[in-house]
């Protein structure tokens, strides 16, 4: 009976010490996503909007931001001279291309690399923040012009807005967090509405 007695109690202590240890793990997790949370970055207006492959994202960005009164142009064939040249505190370049687009405006994808490498080259320069946007959903990342245009803008992003759909095997989420940027993932292109009130700070 006293061996059994014995075997009972380094069960129990041993319980309790898997529970505090558990307890630990989920203080510590807990702690990092809030100091994640602390880290947001916000941005300000004007806010400049191109798109790295002529898709009809930079339109939607531009549409859907009026619609909540914030100050933006767009310009599907912005050059980096004209950012020198004009204010901005803020560029949103979307990601996903569009060969019929790149067609009508006589363009190709390694023009449309070097545009866009130029015009986040000035950016970083001038201090502006750059928001990634690939909110035009998965049908944006089916070739090799796709996977370019979010290679050349995702990394080099200080802020990231994703459609789930176009998120379904983690490439963003993960990117976040190897390089940390923010990443906001939204169902639908109209949710957009939500993080950029979050990012711009309107009530």
């Amino acid at each position: 009976m006293k061996g059994g007695f014995i075997i009972v109690k380094v069960r129990i202590k041993n319980i309790f010490i898997i529970m505090m240890l558990f307890v630990l793990v989920l203080s510590i997790t807990v702690q990092g996503q809030e100091a994640n949370n602390d880290e947001k970055i916000t941005a300000q207006t004007p806010i400049i909007t191109t798109t790295c492959g002529q898709s009809p994202g930079a339109l939607m960005v531009a549409q859907i931001c009026k619609t909540i009164n914030l100050e933006i142009e767009q310009k599907d064939l912005l050059k980096a001279d004209y950012l020198k040249e004009n204010e901005f505190n803020t560029i949103i370049i979307t990601m996903g291309t569009s060969g019929k687009g790149m067609g009508a405006a006589g363009t190709n994808m390694k023009s449309e690399a070097n545009r866009i490498n130029e015009i986040i080259k000035v950016a970083k320069e001038k201090g502006m923040i750059i928001i990634g946007a690939h909110i035009e959903g998965e049908a944006r990342r089916v070739d090799d012009n796709d996977a370019k245009s979010i290679e050349i803008v995702a990394p080099k992003s200080d802020i990231i807005i994703v459609r789930t759909d176009s998120n379904k095997d983690g490439y963003f989420t993960e990117l976040g967090e190897e390089k940390e940027i923010p990443v906001y993932v939204i169902e639908q292109t109209l949710e957009l509405t939500e993080p950029l009130k979050e990012i711009f700070e309107i009530e």
